[in-house]
């Protein structure tokens, strides 16, 4: 099912996918959390840079990585969401490709963003999911990596906890990235507040990595 947004009368309705609307009609603070993870990582990235969204979904977080960023690229799976995408964020800063992630042509992008998306991967997949990872930045590129933390996942919905098949703990996913990364810095975010406070006690992480290395 899908719902129609109109701003104002003399703009665009905006389509909300199945997932999107489903954030709206049942749990609204979803889709306010996910807006406040990507507003986070445009801050990190900054200005005049081309950023890949990976597992972008529907859209709605690589608009507005191309709004405060330059450029952003989503990529996913699901044919369904990237046409919404397709869809509603036309223009020159976003484009939208329906592909799996971890099979991309590499490009020197200047920073890769996803949210939501490794905790689906299984651990056996994840040393072609950094290296697909990496090889899609350029040097000094940067990586921001949201996903729910171990701690949260007692709390998790049955249906969550059956797709959730690689769960990171702070500590794991701040030593798999400082094997790919220079510098990593760990962030913890409880509802739509990004701080760096006490991970355990976080309900999600987002972990930036900062100059790749050489040889991992």
């Amino acid at each position: 099912m899908s719902a129609k947004l109109a701003i104002a009368s003399s703009m665009p309705a905006v389509t909300l996918g199945r997932h999107v609307s489903y954030w709206f009609r049942n749990s609204p603070r979803r889709a306010l959390h996910y807006l406040s993870y990507y507003k986070f990582a445009a801050r990190m990235i900054g200005a005049h840079k081309r950023v890949l969204d990976l597992g972008c979904g529907e859209g709605l977080g690589t608009w507005i990585l191309a709004a405060e960023c330059g450029f952003a690229r989503g990529v996913d799976l699901d044919e369904n969401a990237i046409a919404i995408a397709q869809s509603n964020w036309t223009g020159e800063r976003a484009e939208f490709l329906c592909q799996d992630a971890l099979e991309l042509v590499p490009e020197p992008w200047d920073a890769v963003t996803n949210f939501d998306f490794v905790e689906h991967i299984l651990p056996s997949h994840m040393d072609e999911y950094w290296s697909g990872l990496t090889n899609n930045l350029a040097p000094e590129g940067i990586a921001i990596i949201g996903t729910p933390n171990l701690t949260s996942q007692q709390y998790a919905s049955p249906v969550s906890k059956l797709g959730h098949v690689n769960v990171y703990s702070g500590e794991r996913l701040e030593e798999e990235l400082s094997r790919y990364f220079t510098h990593v810095f760990l962030f913890a975010a409880n509802d739509e507040v990004v701080h760096t406070g006490f991970s355990p006690m976080a309900h999600y992480l987002i972990a930036v990595g900062v100059k790749k290395r050489t040889n991992p």
